[in-house]
């Protein structure tokens, strides 16, 4: 499926690249539209000059020989060859791989440095100090990293580190235990309708429903001096299906990282609307509404030496996960669990990587491809199943481009740094390059995550959902049917997801607005 999510992306960026700026050449198939179901590749010149289609036609053919999937397999074994979170060495040695590659391909390179405000995970620790019964019993320190997985030799890499939230404040606090279900708004305030009391306590709840940053707020603004986030089966779990590796489902010992940082701001924290280099004036991070208390994510299994032990007001039914035992809202006064987070916030290192294949007829018109390269860990789905697709459409453009077949347009083939942090590299190239960009740009195109499975999805503005529709027509899936027929289903048109937050387009569509 990567092969073949490469070619439907080579076609709708050829087809963005090609600057066909005229009206279709039959206006009643036009009048057809974005709206109608594209029945097949033919379908798709419906919007080309009969002059221009022969050419066109001849160039995406010359596109589509590139692709091959043991290239994209040794591309993303490469990529994901070690953890690598931004500011980390490792991350630099990902910037200078991505910058080679691009490089080997012919294309003309930027690496543009940036200097962002992040954390650094350097310990933690989650102990259940004290419990009913405990008697001569030793407190119980709850195992913060996932258990290696027999088989899978990245899962004991060294590098590996403990599972933790990015921008937690660093702290140590000993207190009661609050279960708050999903730690939802709603959930703080059906606590507070039950009389329960947060203020002074360490709130558990599960991931899900909501932004795991929301959830921390909505615990801080509660009073809570800590939160514990856990991964519950009834969620991502047994009772959803078999755990890895049998299935892809998380084990007891998996643990979802990812940032808590809720700013009214994408980017850097400390530059907001200005470019973070290393001369950038920048605020105080006192003034800032990072998080003032510890937060660290678990494991159901871990969760559960907790769970299991408290002894207070059971939960209501729909606050029931999957483990095995009566959930409760309160621990009692007998539990005590003791966070340890030492997280410090510092200025460090990263960068986006851009390769650019100028266009020959309108070389300031551009069209961006990007992903993001930061991981949590190796970053095998997020964000390197769009990587590959990345640089084998930038391979299969730059070559055609030293055959004498140049994209019309420029493509801006583009890596981002630090997105797990807060989609911080891309905001920051927008803010760079803000007038250009709204002058030129023709649309960006975002691949985090993009090849994750059989079952095509997109979400898009409104001027590309045709595009779109007519790369899916013209790729066959491994059903035997077209892209577009696998997606639509029994429905006559694909259903398109509309573009939220959550990754590097919002710079692009959000602030600059350019069809993403």
């Amino acid at each position: 499926m990567p092969r073949r999510m490469t070619l439907l992306l080579v076609l709708a960026c050829s087809s963005l690249s090609f600057a066909n700026d005229q009206s279709p050449a039959d206006p009643a198939q036009a009048a057809a539209g974005a709206g109608a179901a594209v029945e097949g590749a033919a379908a798709a010149w419906r919007w080309w000059q009969p002059a221009a289609r022969a050419s066109q036609q001849a160039y995406e053919a010359r596109l589509s020989q590139t692709p091959r999937a043991d290239r994209l397999r040794a591309l993303h074994d490469a990529v994901c060859a070690e953890p690598h979170p931004a500011g980390t060495d490792s991350d630099q040695r990902m910037i200078e791989k991505l910058a080679l590659t691009f490089a080997e391909l012919g294309l003309q390179v930027e690496v543009q440095e940036l200097r962002v405000y992040i954390p650094e995970s350097v310990s933690a620790a989650v102990t259940v100090q004290r419990w009913a019964g405990q008697q001569d019993a030793k407190p119980i320190e709850l195992a913060l990293q996932e258990r290696p997985v027999t088989g899978d030799t990245q899962t004991a890499h060294p590098q590996l580190g403990i599972g933790w939230n990015a921008y937690s404040a660093s702290g140590d606090v000993t207190a009661e235990v609050v279960y708050a279900n999903y730690g939802t708004k709603s959930d703080f305030d059906e606590l507070a309708k039950l009389g329960i009391d947060v203020r002074g306590k360490i709130v558990i709840a599960r991931y899900g429903r909501s932004f795991r940053g929301f959830k921390a707020r909505f615990a801080e603004a509660a009073g809570a001096v800590g939160l514990l986030l856990y991964t519950d089966p009834a969620d991502s779990g047994y009772r959803r299906g078999q755990p890895y590796p049998v299935g892809g489902w998380c084990n007891a010992t998996s643990i979802q990282r990812g940032s808590i940082k809720t700013l009214p701001y994408p980017g850097d924290p400390l530059t907001p609307f200005a470019v973070a280099l290393d001369s950038a004036p920048r605020v105080d991070p006192k003034i800032l509404a990072l998080p003032k208390i510890p937060v660290q994510p678990l494991g159901w299994g871990a969760a559960n030496e907790i769970l299991s032990r408290m002894q207070g007001t059971p939960a209501p039914a729909a606050w029931q996960g999957a483990l095995p035992h009566h959930y409760r809202i309160v621990g009692g006064d007998a539990l005590r669990v003791r966070m340890q987070v030492d997280q410090p916030r510092r200025l460090k290192q990263t960068a986006n990587v851009i390769g650019k294949i100028e266009g020959s007829q309108f070389p300031d018109e551009v069209v961006i491809l990007g992903c993001h390269f930061d991981a949590w860990t190796f970053g095998a789905g997020d964000p390197h199943a769009g990587t590959i697709l990345l640089y084998e459409c930038a391979r299969a453009f730059a070559e055609a481009a030293e055959a004498g077949m140049r994209p019309a347009r420029t493509i801006l083939f583009a890596n981002w740094g630090a997105e797990e942090f807060g989609i911080i590299g891309s905001t920051e190239y927008c803010e760079a390059n803000a007038f250009e960009l709204r002058e030129n740009a023709v649309a960006y195109i975002n691949l985090d995550m993009a090849a994750m499975g059989l079952d095509f999805r997109a979400s898009a503005a409104p001027l590309l959902k045709s595009v779109i529709s007519d790369a899916a027509a013209a790729v066959e899936h491994p059903s035997g049917q077209s892209v577009l027929e696998q997606w639509r289903g029994d429905a006559a048109t694909p259903r398109f997801g509309n573009l939220g937050g959550g990754s590097d387009h919002v710079g692009f569509y959000c602030h600059l607005g350019i069809p993403s």
